[in-house]
């Protein structure tokens, strides 16, 4: 199954431009949110990317590995996207620090309970939506177009991730093509330097 590898590179290598892009407007937050979803990928391209594993024991050695990344990094990637957008609107130190206990009780409830992870990445999926459609305009974009942008990651998993209608390479492609789409879109949409929000 080496092929499964391309499309996670693609998101490799999208992934960390795009955080190389926030990085360099000073969206620190929304970098590592890319940075963690391209590291993710990053387990897929090593798991899948060795022609000599033709016994699959690097795949299957690596399953776990790459499923708890892809899961739990990607809610983790989530929740620093919506500290993102809640420090363009509120830079205070008070709710930064309230919103950092309630990530750690999530993040630690999700750990104990892994079955939590899904509906706490829904859930910070729909928050992140909701911030980028009341800041479109400080965006730059229109609330339809942003929320398109932000909502493309919630859509894509409830589409295409593991769907019964596609076979699983194609399920697999499509979902991965669909993050670097999200995740260029994020670039555009989120790398707007910080005295441009404030003014």
């Amino acid at each position: 199954m080496p092929h499964f590898a391309l499309s996670e590179l693609l998101i490799v290598v999208v992934g960390l431009w795009a955080a190389r892009r926030l990085y360099g407007a000073g969206r620190g937050a929304a970098s590592l949110a890319l940075i963690l979803f391209s590291a993710a990928a990053a387990i897929g391209v090593v798991r899948f990317g060795f022609g000599l594993d033709r016994d699959g024991t690097l795949i299957a050695a690596l399953a776990d590995i790459h499923r708890f990344a892809g899961t739990m990094g990607g809610t983790a990637a989530m929740m620093a996207l919506v500290y993102d957008m809640l420090h363009r609107r509120a830079q205070s130190a008070v709710w930064q620090g309230r919103y950092m206990a309630v990530c750690a009780i999530a993040f630690a409830l999700a750990l104990a309970f892994p079955k939590l992870s899904v509906p706490l990445f829904v859930w910070w999926s729909v928050g992140f939506i909701g911030l980028v459609a009341v800041s479109a305009d400080k965006l730059g974009r229109a609330s339809g177009t942003a929320m398109a942008i932000a909502g493309l990651m919630l859509v894509n998993v409830v589409v295409f991730r593991q769907a019964a209608w596609l076979s699983v390479s194609m399920s697999w492609h499509i979902f991965h093509v669909l993050v670097a789409v999200w995740a260029f879109g994020l670039a555009h949409l989120l790398a707007v330097p910080q005295d441009e929000v404030a003014a």
